[in-house]
């Protein structure tokens, strides 16, 4: 697991793409970014909720119609991340999430003493949700269209 945003060389799962037309989009473009499905997972259902066509395995568009949603839904879960201040919390948030328990349990493969400096990984979640609504602001400022693919 890779608590980032990441370029085409390290390749993961997700891959957000702002170069496609209405029509079409260049796959694994060098200038999409990209994001392990683990930590990607904790923000699936800001996309779900912004598109109800959003298909994990499939290349769900984000055009004008559905990218101020999913500005909105970032922007509700960044306030959520923010508001978070003990290890207690932000234990509870990862386990509202679908896959939150699958983020923890790789958290202990990578760090088996991660809760003794929870606010490490907070703050890389925050930084990636900020970059998240970075890229749709782009997008938005930019008249761009996001694709998000799962891999």
């Amino acid at each position: 697991m890779k608590l980032s945003i990441y370029s085409q060389k390290e390749l993961n799962f997700v891959e957000l793409n702002l170069t496609g037309t209405d029509e079409d989009y260049n796959k694994l473009d060098a200038e999409s970014r990209y994001i392990d499905s683990v930590v990607f997972n904790l923000f699936t259902a800001c996309f779900e909720k912004s598109n109800m066509l959003y298909e994990y395995y499939d290349a769900t568009k984000y055009n004008t119609r559905y990218i101020i949603p999913l500005r909105n839904q970032l922007l509700t879960h960044l306030v959520k991340l923010q508001k978070l201040k003990t290890l207690s919390e932000f234990q509870s948030f990862l386990d509202e999430k679908v896959f939150g328990k699958e983020f923890m349990l790789a958290l202990v493969r990578i760090d088996k003493t991660w809760m003794d400096h929870w606010t490490i990984y907070h703050e890389k979640l925050l930084r990636i949700n900020q970059e998240l609504l970075d890229l749709v602001d782009y997008c938005i400022d930019e008249d761009h269209n996001l694709y998000v693919i799962g891999y």
